[in-house]
């Protein structure tokens, strides 16, 4: 698969995965099912797209960017865990809001840092703007 593809589709897919948990008609055992399988589609997105810029000659920071959306890929499973486990042993109301609060957030954050990568990747593959160094000034 194309990696500009790939990143495009993380976006839609963790859209649609929010969209998916805020409305589904389903029972909550079908929607985690649901979200956990689709979460670990985005994890290996997310690693391929990293994987695969890694190795292209664009600009550092694209590179940056796919680095840091894997890594919130990876907080964004620690936070699914950590929700799952804080909601199975009862660790209060608390605890679950504020993990909850931060998987949102971090899903906000996924978005966001993978969409900016593939416009730029896809500007860039396109050659629709030239990387060039700056000279210093004039003395």
């Amino acid at each position: 698969m194309d990696v500009w593809r790939s990143m495009y589709m993380i976006v839609w897919v963790a859209f649609f995965q929010i969209i998916f948990i805020l409305f589904s008609p389903l029972n909550e055992s079908i929607n985690i099912g649901v979200h956990v399988v689709v979460a670990l589609a985005i994890l290996v997105l997310a690693f391929h797209v990293y994987r695969s810029v890694g190795r292209t000659s664009c600009p550092g920071r694209i590179k940056r960017i796919t680095k840091a959306t894997w890594y919130l890929a990876v907080l964004q499973a620690i936070l699914g865990g950590a929700l799952v486990l804080g909601i199975m042993l009862s660790w209060g109301s608390l605890y679950v809001d504020v993990v909850s609060f931060l998987h949102v957030v971090n899903a906000l954050a996924i978005i966001t840092q993978a969409s900016s990568s593939a416009t730029a990747y896809d500007m860039w593959e396109e050659k629709e703007f030239q990387v060039t160094a700056v000279s210093p000034p004039s003395p």
